[in-house]
């Protein structure tokens, strides 16, 4: 199986809430890096991390454009939407009823058809300011 195709696996099961789905498509040897470059070498923080989320906004909408694939088919990226309003608290700040948008870059490595390695990108920066509302972003894109 490609890496897109794992990829794309996985996204249905964080859309689904299905954290043990999600936790299913990890390789033994799995690493998550987070935004800040941090290296996880087991499966909790990537779940942590995306019940935080859901719990912060939980009418989060994921969008996904194209897929793309290394040479190889071992290594899929996907620039990703998300939208959601903020009605839980992140971290330390309390909701806000706030709408906000945000863009990521999600890659994964793909091994014995799991995913081996996962990195995320994103602007932690700019979700906070929505967050406190500093700024507004447009709904479209």
């Amino acid at each position: 199986m490609t890496a897109s195709k794992i990829h794309r696996l996985h996204w249905q099961t964080i859309d689904t809430y299905d954290w043990e789905a999600m936790r299913a498509r990890y390789h033994p040897e799995y690493v998550y890096t987070d935004v800040t470059g941090t290296r996880f070498a087991d499966t909790d923080q990537p779940v942590e991390v995306m019940r935080t989320l859901h719990a912060a906004f939980p009418d989060v909408v994921f969008t996904y454009r194209d897929f793309h694939e290394s040479l190889d088919g071992g290594t899929s990226f996907v620039e990703v939407r998300c939208a959601g309003t903020h009605l839980g608290p992140l971290g330390p700040l309390p909701a806000t009823g706030r709408r906000v948008i945000s863009y990521a870059c999600h890659v994964v490595e793909a091994r014995d058809g799991f995913i081996h390695r996962e990195r995320d990108y994103f602007d932690m920066a700019a979700i906070h300011r929505q967050i406190t509302g500093d700024l507004v972003l447009p709904e479209a894109d």
